[in-house]
Formats: C-alpha cells, structure tokens, sequence
C-alpha cells in the first residue's frame, strides 16, 4: 500500500505541474489578446509569440523550460489516464470515446512543447506577431502531394473534433470527477465552474477556427489560409465583432485560471 500512494503522488504531481503550467500559458495569452486589443502591446498573442517574446531575456528562456516541462508532464500524464484509465470508464464503446478524447486534447500542449523546443534549440522560426509562417510552410509542402492534401484535411478535422470535445467537456461538467472540491463552499465551487465553462467554451472556439481553416487550406490547396491562435483571435475580430474578440481573450483566461485551481485540487483517479 505504501508503494501504491509513492506512485500515486508522483503521477499527481505530473498532473499538478502540467495543469500549472497550461494554466500560465493561457492567461499570459488572454491577457496579451487583450492588451493588443487595447493597442497597449505589438506582438501576436499565441504559444508562439509568447514563447517569442520569453525567449529575448534569460529570465523568459527558464520560463520557457519550466513551460516545456510542464507541457511534457502534462502530456505523460494524458497518456497514462488513456491507457490505466484511473477514473474508471471502461472498454465499451462511450467509455473508450472518452478516452480518445482525453488523448485528443494533448495535441495543443504537444503544439506548445514543440514550440517550446523550437526556442530553446533555434529550430524554426519563433515572432512575436504575423502569421505561423512554420506550419504554412510546412502545409504548403504537404499539399504538393495528394496523400499530403488528405493529410492536412484530416488534422484539420481532427481539430475541429478536439474542439467540440472541449466544449462537450465544459458543458457535462466533466471535469469535475478531476476535482476533490467538494469541502469548499458552495460560491467558491461555483466559480470554478463558471472559469471552466466559459474557458472550456473560450477554447472550442479558438482550435474550432484553426481546424476550420487547416480542412480549408486542404481543399483548397491554399497553405496561406491557415492560422494560428493570434490569427484565430484576428478573425474573430475582424468578421465576428470586438465584442466576441474580448469574450474569447477572457475566456482564454478564464481556461488558465481554471487549470491552476485544477492543478491545486487534482483528484488522480475515481476514489
């Protein structure tokens, strides 16, 4: 029993770290869409301009290591949890959907982790703004092939799938089975959830934009037409309203703050 709680402790710490960590990311992101809303800072506000803009001051390259660390914990433990399956789902067909899903939201801290590594070993192109020349590049290549225009149709509709499993996520609460926050007061737990719906929302809309315009590029054979986070933000911006921009920059904050306050109250399995 001893060995059972040790093991328990360092995969709740994985967890705990990662959550931390992605909690930062996403509330430097929100609050820098806002601030360049504002015209009070240049510069995209996306992983890559974050991790950009970190990577000019030593200070901002430890925080660059302390995010991939988290990104890879974090991960490492999105793969255990599909794998053991600690929460109890199970084989069947909705209990393995949700375990696909669980492996699915990885993807964009797998995204930041690589980022993250582009900065730190100069591989790529890293700037604070303008568009992801990297993956347009990348697509671009891709698409000169037939299987590579598949390819790029088909992350994208992995996108969009990742995004409504966020905001299916969000709305059934089901995240509180990770959350031993039944001891708070009925307000505090309130909030979080609050943080979580509309953070869970904030993000479906922001990686639904990015799968959207991946499935458009492939079709179109057009590598210009995909975006990232800051270029998501743009269109919301420019074709939805101002308005919209600075709910999705809050909500993208209120997803960062919700993932420290998941890191604090980390339930690691069912019991």
């Amino acid at each position: 029993m001893r060995v059972g709680r040790e093991k328990r402790s360092i995969v709740t710490y994985l967890a705990l770290y990662g959550c931390v960590s992605t909690g930062l990311v996403y509330t430097a992101i929100g609050t820098i869409a806002i601030l360049s809303f504002l015209k009070i800072k240049q510069g995209g506000a996306d992983e890559s301009s974050l991790v950009a803009y970190l990577d000019k001051f030593v200070v901002g390259r430890i925080a660059i290591w302390i995010i991939l660390l988290g990104m890879v914990s974090y991960i490492v433990w999105r793969i255990y949890e599909a794998i053991k399956d600690p929460y109890g789902y199970g084989n069947e067909a909705g209990g393995m959907a949700k375990r696909t899903g669980i492996g699915l939201s990885s993807i964009a801290d797998a995204l930041i982790a690589f980022t993250a590594v582009q900065a730190l070993f100069g591989i790529g192109s890293l700037a604070e703004s303008g568009p992801p020349l990297d993956q347009r590049k990348l697509v671009g290549n891709l698409l000169q092939e037939d299987w590579g225009v598949w390819l790029v149709i088909g992350l994208g509709f992995i996108i969009v799938a990742t995004a409504l499993v966020q905001l299916i996520y969000g709305i059934t609460s089901g995240y509180k089975e990770r959350m031993n926050v039944e001891h708070l007061r009925s307000w505090t737990r309130k909030s979080f959830h609050a943080l979580a719906w509309f953070g869970y929302a904030a993000r479906a809309i922001i990686l639904g934009i990015i799968g959207f315009f991946f499935i458009k590029a492939g079709i179109t054979k057009n590598a210009q037409l995909v975006v990232n986070t800051d270029k998501a933000f743009d269109f919301i911006g420019d074709h939805v309203g101002h308005l919209y921009f600075i709910l999705v920059a809050l909500g993208t904050i209120s997803y960062g703050l919700f993932m420290m306050v998941l890191g604090f109250y980390f339930d690691s399995d069912k019991d």
